[in-house]
């Protein structure tokens, strides 16, 4: 084999190794620092769970993803209100949900049976969350950080925090639930 085909191989071995990366670790632009790891443990769920029962639900839009669209990402950083929530961006006007739907995502994220076990990382892409979902009553707030892409949750209530993933089904709900909601980034 010769050095030339040899570099060609290895140029299609790196950027094979780069598309299988999945969703974990971020790769995030130069200027925005990694978010916190979070842990996996899943007999946290319960008491998570017991966080996003009642009280008041709001919205957050996630930006664009740091790895796939990098540039659109950056314009959006500097020309719309963000705010940072867990070392994620996300835009700071909360759209007003529909008392169906808030009704509807209290529902899913209250059962225990729309989350499993973090699976590791997911051929879809990185994970960036495409939703914060948050309940505050007088016991606290609990937000459920949501990639669809990755259909994974990171959940972080007065005490505790997980990232697992969700199941099929409430993966593909939360997709027909949230899309109306999606206001500032472009559709795919």
């Amino acid at each position: 084999m010769t050095t030339t085909s040899r570099l060609k191989n290895c140029g299609w071995l790196v950027l094979a190794i780069a598309l299988c990366g999945g969703c974990g670790s971020r790769s995030v632009a130069p200027d925005e620092p990694p978010p916190p790891a979070i842990a996996t443990s899943f007999e946290r769920l319960p008491e998570l769970l017991a966080g996003i029962q009642g009280g008041e639900v709001s919205l957050y839009e996630g930006l664009p993803d740091a790895f796939w669209e990098p540039d659109l990402r950056a314009k959006h950083l500097k020309q719309k209100k963000t705010i940072r929530l867990h070392g994620y961006p996300f835009y700071e006007e909360k759209p007003t949900l529909k008392e169906a739907d808030n009704q509807q995502l209290t529902a899913t994220f209250s059962a225990a049976s729309s989350f499993s076990t973090y699976s590791g990382l997911k051929s879809a892409g990185e994970y960036n969350p495409d939703y914060c979902i948050s309940w505050k009553s007088s016991g606290g707030e609990t937000q459920a950080l949501v990639s669809l892409e990755c259909a994974e949750v990171k959940l972080y209530g007065p005490k505790s925090e997980l990232h697992c993933d969700l199941t099929p089904q409430a993966a593909e709900q939360l997709k027909q639930l949230l899309q109306p909601y999606r206001k500032n980034r472009p559709a795919k």
